[in-house]
């Protein structure tokens, strides 16, 4: 009798065990337990931010998955702990869903499959002729966006930071299309191929002054330099 009674409490004993173990290991193998986020999903204004609660036990890394704009971003700490993360749109984001992929990158797991998701809808996205990775100042890289006949250029942020347009002095606004950068004589000239070949840069002294601080001297307008004015 003892001996039965020594086996079925033994036996009650590993079905305890058993039972519990799923939730002692729970975290060690759930990807959702890896991040909390405050939301799952956002909608950010193209040119817009936001902020967002997150918490996290493990360092960590993202990247980015339907974004076509190089001012499209997050802004985070990459460490551990309870936390405030800021995703950047582009001014000149095309992508009407953008993924912000979070990864383990803890070497207390050794492994980066575990990860999540960050879904942020684009609204008010802005139609763009043409965009240019123009490099400025600080060793960074903002971007030159076209939208109609008039190019807006943008800090790494997305923030932007000066203007030009093309004209003949009628009042009446050139069309062109952006092509790239070009140097000449140690200066930085934006490249268009222009309807009107006379055009020439039109710009307020504000705008030429940033654009100057970030080594802009003008418009290569098809082919002819042309300084601001």
């Amino acid at each position: 009798m003892k001996k039965k009674l020594s086996l079925l409490l033994s036996v009650i004993f590993a079905l305890v065990l058993i039972l519990a173990s799923p939730a002692l290991r729970a975290y060690a193998y759930s990807e959702v337990d890896c991040f909390d986020f405050g939301d799952a999903t956002l909608s950010i204004e193209a040119g817009g931010s936001k902020q967002m609660w997150f918490r996290t036990e493990y360092d960590y890394t993202y990247y980015i998955e339907g974004a076509t704009s190089s001012a499209t971003y997050l802004e985070c700490s990459f460490g551990a702990g309870s936390q405030y993360v800021t995703f950047h749109i582009g001014p000149d984001e095309q992508g009407k869903n953008v993924f912000f992929h979070f990864y383990v990158t803890d070497e207390r797991l050794q492994t980066e499959d575990k990860h999540d998701c960050v879904e942020v809808y684009v609204q008010n996205i802005k139609a763009t002729d043409a965009a240019v990775v123009a490099p400025i100042a600080g060793g960074r890289n903002g971007s030159l966006v076209q939208t109609g006949n008039v190019s807006m250029l943008y800090n790494q942020a997305g923030v932007a930071m000066a203007s030009f347009s093309l004209g003949t002095g009628n009042g009446v606004m050139t069309s062109y299309k952006q092509q790239g950068i070009v140097s000449n004589a140690g200066a930085n000239y934006f490249t268009v191929t222009a309807s009107d070949g006379n055009a020439s840069p039109k710009i307020s002294d504000s705008d030429k002054a940033v654009m100057s601080a970030n080594g802009y001297a003008g418009v290569c307008v098809n082919g002819a330099f042309k300084n601001w004015p």
